[in-house]
């Protein structure tokens, strides 16, 4: 004879055991704990990309020539100690062609950035390593989340060694700066462990049995579509890499039109052709205009079907994030138009992240509609 069953039991779709056994519960000072951390790490994290892309636009990050995890975290403080890293300095190419003539002040300017970039990814490193430690051994992290903060960690690993693989080609003598590429790599890196995070964040700011009770009114249709959407979004993120890796901001400097001509006539006239791809300033800035104007058309069309969703959470991030797009737009138009300052720039790389916590924020909804309070 069967056990008696509760009516509305929640059943796992997969294993069909009931779901109510295997909900894991926190106390809200737990709870507590656990959101401190993360949004610590978010912080930390937007902190951390916004300084890299002004260390990416002011020049600074070859100006230290070493990756030392542990004593690179002392700076020069004696004048001897300046000197040995100056001429550390003066053995690169971006010293060699192009600030040739830049002086101590100067150095020490683009060494400060620099170094500041590091020492705040080696604090968010640090804030990883022990809050995961002290949440797991004070059994504060729910089981099933332990591998998902792991894995989040053992990519920040990843991340710190992807910025020396970056910083590392503009040394050998090849170009002045770093490679296009690695630099779209790693940012791209930064943003996935920035959603990652919100991602968790969101979560456990829900109360956790009206999250997997929601998954019964999900719409997988829905679902699918902003994925879809996610990747156009992690692609535009890696073009806007490459377009402040090769400053083809500060190139073709009209809207809508580029240089007088709707299509440039120089999108593939480097040898070998793949390379038009990184290295070709006109290209590299014609594809991430298009990807714009596409990527404003499908948030359009996400916006428009969900302007009458009965989740009121969904079509409050559905409004968000078509804000956001549109300044996102807006600010990268103004941009280009005035050449790429370094506070527009800047701006327009927040409001990228901006979007991003947007885009997760509607996913999240829609992943686990969540049904208002009346």
């Amino acid at each position: 004879m069967t056990k008696n069953r509760k009516l509305f039991e929640d059943v796992d779709e997969r294993s069909g055991s009931t779901q109510a056994s295997s909900i894991e519960t926190l106390s809200v000072e737990q709870s507590s704990w656990l959101k401190i951390w993360l949004w610590t790490l978010l912080i930390s994290l937007i902190s951390l990309i916004l300084v890299g892309g002004w260390t990416r636009l002011t020049d600074s990050g070859l100006s230290i020539v070493e990756w030392k995890p542990l004593t690179g975290m002392i700076p020069p403080f004696s004048s001897e100690g300046w000197i040995v890293e100056f001429e550390k300095y003066k053995s690169i190419p971006e010293f060699k062609l192009v600030n040739f003539a830049i002086t101590m002040d100067e150095f020490k300017f683009i060494y400060w950035w620099e170094w500041g970039h590091r020492q705040l990814a080696r604090f968010i490193g640090l804030v990883w390593f022990l809050g995961f430690l002290l949440l797991w051994i004070t059994k504060q992290i729910p089981e099933r989340w332990t591998f998902y903060f792991l894995g989040i960690g053992l990519l920040g690993a990843l991340q710190a060694f992807l910025g020396w693989w970056m910083v590392s080609s503009g040394l050998d003598g090849q170009v002045v700066d770093v490679f296009s590429y690695r630099l779209a790599i790693h940012l791209t890196m930064a943003f996935i462990i920035l959603a990652l995070i919100f991602w968790a964040i969101l979560f456990h700011s829900e109360n956790t049995v009206k999250i997997f009770e929601s998954r019964r009114h999900r719409n997988k249709v829905s679902v699918n579509i902003l994925a879809v959407l996610g990747v156009l979004c992690y692609v535009q993120l890696a073009l806007g890499a490459l377009v402040a890796g090769i400053d083809a901001g500060r190139a073709y400097n009209d809207w809508p039109l580029m240089n007088g001509n709707w299509i440039p006539d120089d999108l593939f006239e480097y040898e070998p052709f793949i390379t038009n791809f990184f290295e070709n300033s006109g290209l590299v800035q014609f594809n991430h205009r298009l990807t714009a104007y596409l990527l404003f058309i499908v948030v359009g069309i996400i916006w428009w079907a969900n302007r009458r969703n009965p989740y009121l959470k969904i079509r409050l991030a559905a409004n968000y994030l078509m804000i956001i797009v549109v300044v996102q737009m807006l600010l990268g138009i103004i941009t280009v138009l005035y050449s790429a300052p370094l506070s527009l720039a800047s701006l327009h790389q927040f409001t990228a992240i901006l979007f991003i916590l947007a885009y997760i924020n509607l996913l999240f909804k829609t992943y686990y509609p969540v049904s208002q309070k009346i």
